[in-house]
Order: structure tokens, then C-alpha cells, then sequence
């Protein structure tokens, strides 16, 4: 299904849309009044909605809400075929984000889905119902022009008594027909008397889209350029000119992903198919004085899109602020963001090490300054993007970071917590990539508000296991973290080509003081994890331990049984302990949310060889 209105395209959810899910399906008070379809979870529901969508012949078209002007996915509506295929009835249902109530979004959606509904589908009636209580959904239902057909069957009793709504196609009218025909006389009008004004009333009625090709990245062209014909034709012409018209393919259209000012210079990221069949991203930008648009480097988009692009542009266009577009040892970057990560209002990661700017959108950036691998230049950088995805510049030194610079990307979800992920941007690349290290989200024990000190985390256990490398990449993530006197301790998932382990992190200060790992391979069946760490030189002693799925409560137990750490919940533990205090082994007990009781002996480690 595919419907445009003036705000909003309704089409088909992808994969990509999986995460935008994630924050409506987790907001209760977005789903108080829905029925739990595939469960609680989101993305149960969002594979469900997937596979219907994929059946043959279709019965149901469950859709995407996407705001035209930004890309951003901010609801679903669906419709699906009547229990009594015999009526010709379709049935209809809706949701949307929080942060989307009070612009008339699911009136203007439900309208368009009425229309294809009849038109396309050309079924002769659609009904909806929504409970008594949920006075807001009546009115999108009235607004759209659909007529209350009396109470309901209540799908879910406890929230109270149902109603139907139901438009029939012969008597069906598209509310605002006429003033939207007003509307389109005027602007023609206008035209006429005022030729000069043309272009902007065009691009007022016909903004840029995104395209459709499954090959581009789908993102709504962004910038202040981007509904600029003249601009994005030129642009378009020296690409295609710079590669001696082979790329993009001579039938290609040619989308602008952003197009817009960077200081006194212009700069286009445009899109298109190759004649090989390949999509392929470039960068055009003013340069030399006068300055004159000229190609900077074109690079082959592959699959899955990426989370950003780079824009290698000082904003000079006579380069004097570094040669940025050879990609050298210095250059000014900024990253355009995927338009899916809704640019709004949020908070900085609690405790995070900081210099610039503190972030003002909802998604949350974080540029590592140094890639010391011990830590000890660990500080972040905010980089706050604006309303168009487009992230602060920095200076990026190949010197201390040669695979470019490392930015974690925090996603606040409804429960709190962040969903988290990890580029690298470098000066050669168009694409933000995978960078060696990364902090990602943990197997299990849920994810939890941004630490961005856990990155630096496994950095040291890195520095002090010649055993591990991230020759394809090491994956970092936080299971418990504490703090005491002496400094920071952390519980760590390590997954990598070594496989998967887990680790224990202690901090003096900002000195390293204890690292042990344990090999984990089959953590999503643990119903725990618990470890230490000895450092005999020091006399220290880390304990830890971390609940998984299906426990209750661990306790670690020395060798006369008392009690070390009792831990309670789904948060895990740590303690530091002069090393001759607790008699050794320690045991394990893990109680299951079921009552059942498993007792395993717990590793105690001799440090890796420890930083001086």
C-alpha cells in the first residue's frame, strides 16, 4: 500500500523501520487502547505485520506513517479484510507516536486510507472501533468522515464499552475536498498574476521526495537547498559530467540525500543508480575563487543503509581550512543523519565526560576525541545535529584515530533506557562504517542509560589480553557497572572473532588495577554470570555478578558459605575485597523466577598482566 497526502506517505514497513517501531509499540500510553497483536513486544508485532504484508493474495496492508518533510516514521495505520469476507468490509486500525498527537497527522492518514480503501482495494464499506474512553480516537474517526453504527464487542473488557464507526463508499466524502480545490485555484491564480513568484508556490506544492528504489537510501531530501531544482540540475550535471556521463546511469534519476549552505559554500550529497546496477552516493561542493561547483567523491552505497553519511566540507571554498577533500591528515567533517532518528528535545548521558556542546536532540551523539586504548584520553565530544540531521563539524586528525573518528549514537527509548550504536566517520569514506571497536547493545539484561566509559572498558581489556583482537571487529557491552572509593568497576560483554566473553573491569582512579575475562559461549542461556578478578600484587579482589533472563536473585557464597553478595533484581553487582578476606572458592546460587535453585562455582582469575 502506498498513499502521499500533503504531510504524509503511508506505505509499506521495511526493516529499517523496525526501530521507529520500537518507541510507539514501548510507550504505554500510545498503546493503552490497542490490542496486543503478537504479544508485547515490538518486535514480535513488527514481524507479524511483515509476514502478513508478504502473503499471497494480500489480506491485510499494515503501513508505515512517514511525515514527508523529515522521513521520520511516526505511526502505523492498517487495514485488513472483515471476519465475514461476504461483507466487502474492511476494517481499519491506527497508532501513533506521542510526540506526533495534536497535528491532525491520523485524521489526514485515515483519510488517504479511506480513499485507497475504496479506490484501489474498491471495497464497498470500512469500519473501525475504538473503546468509549478513548474519546480521542472517535473524533479522527468523526473528522474523517466516518458515522457512528453503535456499540461493539469489547475486545478487552476491562477497558470499558466499545462503538462502531463505519464509511460506506457511495456516501463517503473526502472532508476538505473543496477547500483544498479553493486552495489550488488561488495558488494558480497567483501564478498568473504573479509570474516572478512561481517557483516557490511549486515547490510549496510539490516538495522533493524521497525515492522509492530500494537501492537508495529512502531519506527525504534535507537542507536548504534541497527544494531547489536549479541547484540539485547542476549539481546533477557535474557528476554526471566529472565521471564522463557514466555515473549515475544515464536513465538514473538523481535524488539529493542533502543539499544546502555550509558557511560561504554550497554542497550537494546526491543519489542514483550506476549503469552497472549499483546505487552509488556523491559529494558536489563549491570550490576555487570564484567558487564553481565541482565534484568531490562518489562511493558505492551497499546494503543495509547506512546510519549516516559524511560530509567532508570545511565550508571554505577556496580550501585555506584544510584540504578535507583529499581526506588528509586534517580535515572538517560533520554527519547527516538518517532522518528516522527524529531530531526532537532530550538529555545528555548521565555522568558522561564531556567537552562542546551538550546535545539537544532526542537521539543522543558522542565523539571520542582520543582512541587511547587505556583510557587515559577518553574524553567525549557532544555533537548535536539540527533540525535537519546534520551534526556540529569537528577537525578530524588521522594521526589519532586513521579509521576515522568514532561516534556512539544513543536512542532514549520509552522505558528509560538507550538503544546504542557506533560509527566511524573518516575523510575517505562517504559512508559512516563499522569501526574496529564499537559499543552495541547486550545480549542480555537489557539495555541501559549510555556509559560511555565502557567503551574504554574493553579498550583496556584489548591493551591487556595479547590473546584477543578486533581484526573483524569487537562488539562492547555494558552488563553492570559500580563505583567505590578506589574508582569505577564494570561487568562487560565481549563479542568478537575470539567469540564471546565476559569480562571484569577494575579502576584506580584513572589507573587500570584488575582485568580478568571468562569465555561465555552461549550467554543468552545463562541465567547468570558471575566472576572474579585477583590481583595478588595489590591484594585486590573484584567480585561480580549479574542476573539473565528467567532469575530472581544471585548470590555469591564463599567456601564457609556466608554470604558475599546478595544481588536482587535484574541489575547487577560488583564489590572490591582485600584479597585474604573472603576464604576461597565462591559458589554461584541463582533463584529462578519459577523458585528453582542452581548452584555452579565461580571463577576467580588471576588479573591479566595488570598498566603501570
Amino acid at each position: 500500500m502506498e498513499c502521499r497526502t500533503r504531510r504524509l506517505l503511508i506505505r509499506d514497513f521495511v526493516e529499517a523501520d523496525r526501530e521507529a517501531v520500537r518507541l510507539w509499540r514501548e510507550d504505554p500510553e500510545v498503546t493503552r487502547y490497542l490490542d496486543k497483536q503478537g504479544g508485547t513486544s515490538p518486535d514480535a508485532w513488527f514481524d507479524a505485520v511483515r509476514r502478513y504484508n508478504a502473503q499471497t493474495p494480500r489480506t491485510s496492508h499494515d503501513a508505515a506513517i512517514v511525515l514527508r518533510s523529515t522521513g521520520v516514521v511516526i505511526g502505523w495505520i492498517g487495514i485488513a479484510r472483515s471476519f465475514d469476507p461476504s461483507t466487502g468490509e474492511l476494517t481499519v486500525g491506527y497508532a501513533l507516536d506521542r510526540s506526533a498527537w495534536g497535528h491532525d497527522y491520523m485524521t489526514e492518514g485515515l483519510v488517504a486510507v479511506l480513499s485507497y480503501g475504496f479506490g484501489k482495494l474498491g471495497v464497498r464499506s470500512i469500519s473501525a472501533q475504538c473503546y468509549t474512553a478513548n474519546g480521542a480516537s472517535a473524533r479522527v474517526m468523526e473528522k474523517a468522515g466516518m458515522k457512528l453504527a453503535g456499540p461493539a464487542l469489547s475486545a478487552d473488557p476491562s477497558l470499558g464499552h466499545s462503538v462502531r464507526y463505519v464509511a460506506e463508499r457511495d456516501t463517503w466524502r473526502r472532508p476538505g475536498r473543496r477547500r483544498f480545490g479553493l486552495a489550488v485555484a488561488i495558488a494558480l491564480l497567483a501564478l498568473v498574476a504573479f509570474p516572478l513568484g512561481a517557483d516557490p508556490v511549486l515547490r510549496a506544492l510539490n516538495p522533493p521526495e524521497p525515492p522509492t528504489d530500494t537501492r537508495l537510501v529512502r531519506w527525504v531530501p534535507r537542507g536548504d537547498l534541497a527544494g531547489n531544482r536549479a541547484f540539485v540540475a547542476e549539481a546533477t550535471r557535474v557528476w554526471r559530467e566529472s565521471t564522463g556521463r557514466k555515473m549515475p546511469g544515464a536513465l538514473s534519476k538523481v535524488y539529493a540525500v542533502w543539499a544546502g549552505r555550509i558557511g560561504a559554500g554550497r554542497v550537494a550529497l546526491l543519489q542514483g543508480v550506476g549503469g552497472d546496477g549499483h546505487a552509488y552516493v556523491a559529494q558536489v561542493a563549491d570550490r576555487g575563487q570564484p567558487p564553481v561547483l565541482r565534484m568531490d567523491r562518489q562511493e558505492r552505497l551497499d546494503v543495509p543503509p547506512p546510519k549516516a553519511l559524511v560530509i567532508n566540507y570545511s565550508g571554505d571554498p577556496s580550501g585555506s581550512d584544510g584540504d578535507s577533500v583529499s581526506g588528509g591528515e586534517s580535515a572538517v567533517l560533520r554527519l547527516l543523519l538518517a532522518p528516522a532518528d527524529n531530531f526532537t528535545s532530550g538529555a545528555p548521558a548521565a555522568g558522561a565526560r564531556t567537552t562542546g556542546a551538550v546535545p539537544t536532540s532526542r537521539l543522543q551523539m558522542w565523539r571520542r576525541v582520543g582512541d587511547n586504548p587505556r583510557g587515559r584520553d577518553s574524553e567525549w565530544a557532544a555533537l548535536s545535529p539540527d533540525r535537519d540531521g546534520l551534526s556540529a563539524s569537528w577537525r578530524h586528525d588521522g594521526h589519532r584515530s586513521p579509521y576515522g573518528s568514532v561516534v556512539i549514537f544513543a536512542r532514549p527509548l520509552a522505558d528509560g533506557t538507550d538503544s546504542v550504536d557506533t560509527v566511524a566517520a573518516s575523510p575517505e569514506h562517504l559512508t559512516a562504517r563499522r569501526p574496529p571497536v564499537q559499543l552495541e547493545d547486550p545480549t542480555w539484561g537489557g539495555t541501559r542509560r549510555l556509559d560511555l566509559a565502557a567503551y574504554d572498558d574493553g579498550r583496556a581489556v584489548l591493551a591487556e589480553s595479547a590473546a584477543m583482537t578486533v581484526a573483524r571487529g569487537l562488539d562492547i557491552s555494558l552488563l553492570a557497572e559500580a563505583h567505590d572509593r578506589a574508582g569505577r568497576m564494570s561487568v562487560i560483554e565481549l563479542r568478537g572473532r575470539q567469540g564471546h566473553k565476559v569480562a571484569v573491569v577494575a579502576w584506580q582512579g584513572r589507573r587500570l588495577d584488575c582485568v580478568a575475562t571468562m569465555d561465555v559461549p552461549r550467554l543468552v542461556r545463562r541465567r547468570a554470570v558471575a566472576l572474579g578478578c585477583l590481583n595478588p600484587r595489590t591484594g585486590l579482589l573484584v567480585v561480580a555478578a549479574v542476573p539473565g533472563p528467567g532469575a530472581s536473585q544471585v548470590e555469591l557464597r564463599d567456601a564457609r558459605r556466608h554470604l558475599v553478595l546478595p544481588v536482587e533484581g535484574d541489575a547487577g553487582r560488583l564489590v572490591r575485597l582485600p584479597a585474604g578476606d573472603e576464604p576461597l572458592p565462591l559458589s554461584c546460587t541463582v533463584v529462578s523466577s519459577t523458585g528453582g535453585r542452581e548452584r555452579r562455582p565461580v571463577e576467580v582469575i588471576p588479573t591479566l598482566t595488570p598498566g603501570r
